[in-house]
């Protein structure tokens, strides 16, 4: 697998596609990020821990031979738990598909490239979507089930009501 930077180029380039710059997106996960947003990050994804849809951009790249590793690119662990800042936002369509990149600092001298709806959808960036496997689905479970019984304890359910979203939490 190439790193995204790598493919991100090389698409501009060798397709003539152009970018299409935004000032602001609204993220499958509900928050609309803006130039100088911060994003939270999560966890990397790769089995390293190291960031898959967080690579790194700018002239850093030039120094990383990717023909040896195809994870050179990769924004390493460090990174997990923090914020990185979106100085561009760009779409770009690739094979019919419109991709949305940020280019984000990181508090150094270099910009990363972030594939932001690809870093949703694995948790790279949180909140991340509802329906992700690496997302504590449990906890949320149960978080709900304690909101829901305080509901009825409360008496704003009845029992019937509390029995039917129960059992429509624990057969999500």
């Amino acid at each position: 697998m190439k790193p995204l930077i790598t493919i991100f180029l090389f698409t501009i380039l060798a397709f003539n596609v152009t970018a299409q710059k935004l000032t602001a997106y609204q993220a499958s996960n509900g928050i609309i990020y803006h130039i100088k947003d911060p994003v939270h990050l999560g966890r990397g994804s790769a089995p390293d821990g190291t960031f898959l849809y967080l690579q790194i951009g700018g002239w850093a790249v030039a120094f990383n031979d990717s023909s040896a590793d195809p994870n050179v690119n990769n924004v390493g662990r460090s990174y997990a738990n923090t914020a990185v800042i979106v100085k561009k936002i760009a779409q770009v369509m690739i094979k019919g598909v419109v991709k949305t990149y940020f280019t984000v600092g990181g508090g150094n001298i270099t910009n990363y490239l972030l594939s932001i709806e690809d870093a949703i959808q694995v948790c790279e960036v949180v909140p991340c979507t509802a329906n992700n496997s690496n997302r504590p689905v449990v906890a949320d479970k149960f978080d709900q089930l304690k909101k829901l019984k305080a509901l009825f304890d409360s008496g704003a359910l009845t029992q019937a009501e509390y029995d039917d979203q129960k059992k429509k939490l624990l057969n999500q």
